[in-house]
């Protein structure tokens, strides 16, 4: 079996993985951060579960971009390269190290399916970079109104993910525990602008890539995030009586 044949696989993976959890979600919802229920038998604390759920994102992509990548020399890939590690150094690294509450805890079978997606997911987008996109191997990619645009919908996605972080990371004081209802930014309309920021980020990946691989991403993300979201925002309502009645769940003004 080739790395194209392995790339296959892998692709057809998250399809397939974002295929099943996106109605799955709806039913079932998953048993960490403000969901967990104690259930799980084994824990390990946040901060370094966190850090090495990510871990693949920046280690993996990297290291398939230069060892299997053929096209690795070339603008377009290398800029692409630089986004998703400062992104995964910012989700990966900048992110748990600014948590608040650092005695939180981590199911570990979280950790491990985040891990071994992370892994997938990186190979699959560095070797579709470099070796099945000829359209990204030249610098006039630079100038299509894809790239353009896609771009900008990731700095949009981003802001909107930083801003909605920190507005959670700052509604307890040093040492608070418990939760509070958010306000400010777009939790004036939705109960989950971070996971909101991150649909669109991923959504001008795909476009900034126009590949499958990139469409794969952005699909997952989807099927994770929104139940989630309809999750996060049940859960307000059930525990605040004076949650904003007019605020939806993921998408302003709709749902």
């Amino acid at each position: 079996m080739n790395w194209d044949q392995i790339y296959e696989w892998a692709l057809w993976l998250v399809l397939g993985t974002s295929a099943v959890t996106f109605p799955a979600l709806f039913f079932i919802t998953l048993g960490y951060g403000r969901h967990d229920q104690g259930k799980s038998m084994l824990y390990v604390p946040s901060l370094p579960g966190w850090i090495l759920m990510e871990a693949p994102s920046w280690i993996v992509f990297p290291l398939t971009f230069f060892l299997l990548g053929r096209h690795n020399r070339e603008a377009v890939p290398l800029c692409f390269l630089a986004i998703w590690q400062l992104h995964y150094f910012y989700r990966g690294i900048i992110f748990p190290l600014r948590m608040r509450n650092r005695n939180k805890r981590k199911p570990v079978g979280a950790v491990i399916a985040g891990f071994l997606f992370t892994g997938v997911n990186g190979f699959v987008q560095a070797y579709a970079i470099t070796n099945l996109s000829p359209h990204l191997w030249t610098p006039d990619w630079f100038a299509d109104p894809r790239f353009i645009v896609g771009i900008l919908l990731m700095l949009i996605g981003v802001s909107i993910n930083i801003h909605s972080d920190s507005v959670l990371r700052n509604l307890r004081a040093p040492g608070e525990t418990g939760y509070k209802i958010p306000h400010g930014g777009l939790y004036r309309w939705i109960s989950a602008p971070n996971y909101f920021g991150e649909m669109i980020e991923w959504l001008g990946l795909a476009i900034a890539v126009w590949n499958v691989a990139g469409l794969s991403f952005f699909l997952f993300t989807v099927a994770n995030l929104f139940p989630r979201a309809l999750a996060h925002h049940r859960w307000y309502k059930e525990r605040f009586p004076d949650y904003p009645p007019g605020r939806k769940a993921i998408i302003p003004g709709l749902i």
